[in-house]
């Protein structure tokens, strides 16, 4: 329900110092305001709740079929949503005015106060209220049979629920435009609607049996007779203990007509007398029988097709009698809206006149509530300036507490670039370092290799003197501090990475470890190649061995591997 327009406000009004002259004013101003506060209860007679209550209670009474009541709420909330310009009620109960008309089978009355309501939607509200009552003027048309009208307006709300993303309504106005192109014969239109449909209907029962109701139609215009029946037979246990009277009539007889399409024309009989059997709308009945006669004449069984024939012809008379009596009971129900309608607007003539009293007494007690506000002001204006002075000085310790903050933030931003320079700094010196000991190593290894050739060669294996000098070197050389110093400083910048990977892999060689500690500085393989003196692709090869014997995954890469480490 929306809320009313008049509601309790709660006023924060500052600490004043009344003397006894203002105490007493302030007693009149309030006996004022209370005998105003009379008047208008005694003059606004409806609020928007009251108008809102109102349709709703008209509604309700419409589905009990009290017509006569309903509409005379309907009426009334109307007129006081057009008087206090309620567009959103005024659309309601002009809206259900027009359902009233098309439950009592006056689609001319009910026609006209659709369009009104769809004009009013049109100039003062959303597209929401657009849809409902054009999707409301598409089911009269559809049951005048006028089926081109029925289709632009269903495909009209149509657009709006799926340009406002409302997807439960378009499979709601989808499943209207799949039975009306049935009717149409418009078959692969009223497919690609209902196949739209069904999956956006999974929460919405009653919508998603009409909308498989729709499918086995269209299978069984299109000559698929066993596909209609299988969806009619999957759907027709699920409107047990429902009221489904015409869905269940339309899906016996969709079952009867695809046993007639086979030549099976004793199960077409024995579905098309089950349907008969149902109870529902006159309408749908009549059009059972029409198609059960004409079923037992092409079955020969012209006894019983006359008999049928007659039934129809009885039932289209009760009709016939029941849309007169409509008539006359309409007749009597606009007659007594008319005279309701003269009542109501002498009613509105007096409401206008105590609104007049209303207003002239409202000014009254305006003008002394205002002379009452001059004189409290003038006493309440020293506590608002002190009351600004103490504000302005709060203000300023927020500002200086606000300055001394950023002060404070720009000092640890100072202290944290230059953090950061340091770290750059020193990573810059370490890489240096760690470069000069490498080609020192790198260099060691080299002369190791030469003195090992040497050694070998049968010219100098033959002089014991130059054998002995070259043995000296290479033990001076293996005594080189240089490798050993490059460890200590490595572990000194990357503490107990070493330790790490050879508790992880015990089984790595010395030579393999410094070849990882290069990997792990992400020196690239140029780099590492120019260091061991080796080429690009044994680098590379290298690589992909340490990469299997560590188990690494063959989408990861060695430097991914041994930074987690």
């Amino acid at each position: 329900m929306p809320f009313g327009t008049h509601g309790r406000i709660a006023h924060k009004a500052p600490a004043i110092l009344l003397t006894r002259h203002t105490h007493t004013t302030l007693k009149l101003v309030l006996a004022s305001f209370f005998c105003l506060i009379a008047l208008c209860l005694s003059a606004q007679s409806y609020t928007r709740e009251d108008c809102d209550n109102m349709i709703g209670e008209g509604v309700e009474l419409m589905f009990e079929k009290k017509h006569t009541q309903s509409l005379e709420l309907l009426v009334q909330a109307k007129a006081i949503a057009a008087e206090n310009k309620w567009d959103k009620l005024y659309f309601l109960a002009e809206n259900n005015i027009g359902a009233n008309y098309y439950s009592m089978s006056d689609f001319g009355e009910a026609v006209s106060h659709y369009l009104h309501a769809y004009e009013h939607a049109l100039a003062k509200l959303d597209e929401q209220s657009e849809m409902v009552v054009l999707n409301n003027i598409a089911i009269l048309y559809f049951q005048e049979k006028n089926l081109d009208k029925a289709n632009e307006y269903s495909y009209k709300a149509y657009e709006i629920a799926k340009r406002t993303e409302d997807w439960t309504k378009v499979g709601y106005y989808a499943t209207n435009l799949a039975l009306m192109n049935n009717k149409k014969g418009q078959l692969d239109e009223a497919y690609t609607y209902v196949q739209e449909a069904i999956p956006l209907l999974s929460n919405e029962t009653m919508v998603l049996i009409q909308a498989n109701i729709a499918l086995a139609e269209n299978h069984l215009l299109k000559g698929n007779y066993v596909e209609a029946r299988r969806i009619a037979e999957r759907i027709l246990p699920q409107m047990d203990g429902i009221q489904q009277g015409d869905n269940r009539k339309s899906t016996l007889e969709i079952i009867a007509r695809s046993y007639e399409g086979e030549e099976n024309l004793a199960k077409a009989l024995e579905f098309g007398r089950a349907a008969n059997q149902v109870a529902g709308g006159l309408e749908s009945h009549i059009e059972v029988m029409e198609y059960l006669s004409r079923l037992l004449a092409k079955s020969q069984l012209y006894d019983q097709a006359l008999g049928m024939k007659d039934s129809v012809i009885a039932a289209k008379d009760s009709l016939n009698k029941i849309r007169n009596t409509r008539q006359f009971e309409n007749g009597l129900i606009k007659f007594e809206l008319q005279n309701y309608q003269q009542e109501l607007a002498e009613s509105q003539h007096t409401l206008q006149s105590e609104r007049r009293l209303f207003m002239a007494t409202a000014a009254s007690v305006i003008l002394i509530m205002i002379f009452v506000i001059w004189i409290l002001r003038s006493n309440a204006t020293k506590v608002q300036q002190r009351k600004k002075i103490v504000e302005l000085e709060l203000e300023k310790e927020k500002q200086q507490h606000l300055i001394l903050e950023k002060q404070l933030r720009e000092k640890e931003a100072i202290a944290m670039l230059e953090q950061e320079r340091l770290k750059n700094e020193l990573e810059t010196k370490n890489r240096k370092l760690t470069a000069k000991a490498l080609h020192l190593s790198s260099r060691n290894e080299l002369i190791e290799e030469m003195i090992d050739s040497l050694s070998n060669k049968p010219e100098i294996a033959a002089k014991r003197e130059l054998k002995k000098e070259i043995l000296e070197l290479k033990n001076e050389i293996k005594k080189d501090i240089q490798w050993d110093s490059f460890f200590t400083h490595f572990e000194e910048v990357n503490k107990g990475f070493l330790d790490r990977l050879t508790q992880k892999h015990p089984d790595l060689s010395s030579s393999e470890v410094r070849f990882i500690t290069y990997v792990y500085m992400n020196l690239s393989n140029k780099e590492i190649s120019s260091l061991l003196n080796i080429t690009n692709q044994s680098c590379r090869k290298r690589k992909e061995r340490l990469g299997k014997k560590l188990g690494i995954p063959e989408n990861s890469s060695l430097f991914t591997y041994l930074s987690r480490i």
